[in-house]
């Protein structure tokens, strides 16, 4: 049995998953307007002797639970099963990336998961709101091309029973984007262009052949929700740690850059960057071994991949703007993020011809 909420927490089953000598503990809810589908909260540990406080002893913990608003819980139940299996299973094919984990479970029939990982707070908080900077854009993306690079058309996905299969994830996903168009319409149509309207309008109907073509050869595990709010940068910017991987499939990697441009850039800084850091991702997968993706169809796989975060925005409307000031802000930023693209590269036009 694992814990299902916060309260359910003890002293006790904190020393059994990590081995610690906790005494006390106290929490802080930290995912509030974070884009997080679950709820996460920082652990404040308190040792039976000040001297265990250590390296090897931390001070804090992360613990992330499913959301307890059972509609959330309900459409995330997938997503949330995913992500533990991911945890428990991903480290032990690559090093890098992932944050150490203490404890990953869930309860499939419930929906209800436990995550118990290392505080990274002290390390460069990526926030979505800001955007990055050139240098950590460049430093997230040679970080995922190194990881894409390691799983590139491997027959280890095949194997990976734990990773959740794409066409899956386009099945519940499709009923899922549906469900939210209209009221994502009903609640930013006033205040979005007529392009992106239609786009709204149009893009459920064509979703299954844009998830097909991505779906298509090359493909590797694409961590599908790579954003700055789930970025942790070391002190010299070369090296990043990733959270949240509960949208992660096997599909072209790209739409991991897609998803980093739309979600992790403001207007001007992604219309300078945006070419080089395509070159430069294509540049990485070379010094890595993969020489069969030129950089021609890596550009265009990148205007298809602009479509997943796009719809992530369609279906993560809803549960961002929540009441929570800076959860309404990041919606807000994001659909003028995504009005620039559209813009930039027709995707209207491009979805008609799709």
């Amino acid at each position: 049995m694992f814990p299902r909420s916060i309260s359910d927490v003890s002293n006790q089953w904190l020393k059994k998953v990590t081995g610690y000598e906790v005494k006390h503990f106290t929490f802080d809810n930290v995912s509030e307007g974070r884009g997080f589908a679950g709820e996460v909260f920082k652990l404040n540990l308190i040792y039976a002797h000040s001297d265990l406080i250590s390296n090897k002893n931390p001070s804090t913990l992360i613990v992330k639970f499913a959301s307890q608003n059972p509609t959330t819980k309900k459409m995330v139940r997938p997503y949330a099963i995913n992500e533990t299996k991911i945890y428990s299973n991903l480290s032990k094919f690559y090093e890098g990336l992932l944050p150490s984990i203490y404890y990953s479970g869930c309860d499939e029939k419930t929906g209800d998961c436990c995550i118990l990982m290392e505080d990274l707070s002290t390390k460069i908080y990526g926030d979505s709101l800001r955007g990055l900077s050139l240098a950590q854009s460049i430093s997230a993306t040679t970080s995922i091309a190194k990881f894409h690079s390691s799983f590139w058309e491997t027959s280890k996905l095949s194997q990976f029973s734990w990773l959740k299969h794409s066409k899956l994830l386009l099945r519940f996903m499709s009923k899922i984007v549906k469900q939210h168009s209209p009221i994502f319409l009903d609640s930013y149509g006033n205040s979005l262009s007529r392009e992106f309207q239609e786009l709204v309008a149009i893009y459920p109907h064509k979703m299954t052949t844009i998830w097909n073509r991505l779906m298509d050869s090359p493909v590797t595990i694409c961590h599908g929700d790579f954003r700055p709010d789930n970025f942790f940068f070391d002190d010299d910017g070369n090296n990043i740690t990733v959270i949240d991987w509960q949208l992660c499939s096997e599909m072209k990697g790209i739409v991991d850059i897609a998803y980093l441009f739309t979600w992790g850039l403001d207007e001007k800084n992604r219309k300078s960057w945006e070419s080089q850091l395509l070159t430069h991702y294509h540049d990485t997968l070379i010094s890595k071994g993969i020489k069969d993706y030129s950089e021609s169809n890596i550009r265009k796989d990148y205007i298809l991949g602009l479509f997943v975060p796009f719809q992530i925005l369609i279906v993560a409307s809803t549960a961002l703007n929540n009441g929570s000031q800076r959860g309404e802000q990041l919606i807000s930023l994001v659909i003028k993020r995504m009005q620039s693209i559209i813009d930039d590269h027709n995707l209207l036009s491009q979805l008609s011809r799709i």
